[in-house]
């Protein structure tokens, strides 16, 4: 389905706290819309809120809280509820919508043509034909303009959004290796074990003769392993059929004793470095594994955490940019309040 009002909704979820948990699922869309469409016009369209002039109707409220409850997934008990549940939320995304307006306008951003039309393509491709891709748009009482019009004012929407991620500090390497030294408690991990395997398949439907001759033909080839005939890399190169794992030796990375099933696990960790298992079996096939290293439990070396920690400091550098933006545009904005949650969900009993 393609939507127009509320395509950068998404992207202002990011901003906004809360999300509602998923338990049973609620019923689709159409009553709550059925109920919208019986109220009168006008009585769908009073003002909720004004930002500095600019008015928010309740239609408006409706489509963002109807847009909301799809991105939460709600529960039937709080899909009862989901007027005065969501509110609050819709209202704010609107009112950074209208904010973020006003400053595209103030600025002039422009959206270049070419992404426009990208992105125009790319929402058509996903209909098995233009045709289709028409319809869709008519159905929801839109044209091809419209919704090239609704694609440029996003991506101007998001040019005001990254102005607000340019005022997001820089993260030095000082800065990181600070708060490691500062939060080791955060950084402490399991007992871990650098892994490689061999995989033979159990053909679906084998009989108990052929997995057993599976099994034993691994066998011998971890017999050829340990007496030295091939390396364990040359024999996961050879004959394992793990796609992903054989050109590099059966490499499998760091695991812990969680990521495995618990008779992998134990042969693993039982193991010495260099040591390899015999033939265990899984839903997959058979295996042999080896144990390239062992990392006793401990802390993650700032080394192994800079990256990550790098990006998870930028990201919260950025959230907490784009938030003060927002702050300040409301700040110097006028936002006269004219219908409360209360009075909103009881208008529509």
């Amino acid at each position: 389905m393609i939507r127009s009002a509320f395509i950068f909704t998404i992207l202002l979820l990011a901003l906004m706290p809360g999300s509602a948990g998923s338990e049973e699922t609620a019923p689709p869309d159409e009553a709550f819309r059925a109920a919208e469409a019986a109220l009168p016009e006008s009585a769908a369209d009073l003002v909720v809120v004004r930002v500095s002039g600019d008015p928010i109707t309740e239609k408006q409220v409706m489509d963002a809280i109807n847009e909301l409850a799809r991105q939460e997934d709600l529960t039937l008990e709080q899909s009862k509820q989901r007027n005065s549940l969501l509110f609050d939320r819709a209202v704010e995304s609107l009112i950074t919508v209208s904010l973020m307006k006003a400053r595209m306008r103030e600025v002039n951003i422009a959206a270049d043509d070419a992404d426009v039309e990208a992105q125009l393509q790319q929402a058509a491709q996903r209909f098995a034909s233009r045709e289709a891709f028409l319809k869709a748009l008519t159905d929801q009482g839109m044209t091809e303009a419209d919704m090239r019009n609704s694609i440029m004012e996003n991506i101007r929407m998001r040019k005001v959004v990254d102005e607000a991620s340019k005022a997001a500090v820089t993260i030095t390497d000082a800065e990181i290796e600070k708060f490691y030294t500062e939060n080791l408690d955060k950084f402490n991990v399991p007992e871990r074990a650098r892994m490689a395997h061999i995989l033979l398949k159990i053909p679906q439907g084998a009989t108990a003769a052929q997995k057993e001759e599976i099994r034993k033909k691994l066998e011998g080839i971890r017999v050829d392993i340990t007496a030295e005939i091939i390396t364990f890399a040359a024999a996961a190169a050879k004959y394992s059929e793990d796609a992903n794992t054989a050109a590099t030796g059966g490499d499998m990375g760091l695991v812990t004793r969680g990521n495995l099933p618990k008779p992998f696990a134990d042969a693993l960790f039982n193991a010495k470095p260099g040591a390899v298992t015999p033939a265990l079996e899984s839903q997959s096939g058979y295996h042999i594994l080896k144990a390239l290293e062992m990392n006793p439990a401990g802390q993650a070396t700032f080394e192994e955490v800079k990256s990550s920690l790098r990006q998870s400091m930028e990201q919260s550098a950025e959230l907490s940019a784009r938030q003060n933006f927002i702050e300040e545009l409301k700040s110097r904005a006028t936002i006269e309040y004219f219908m409360t949650s209360e009075e909103f969900d009881k208008r529509r009993q």
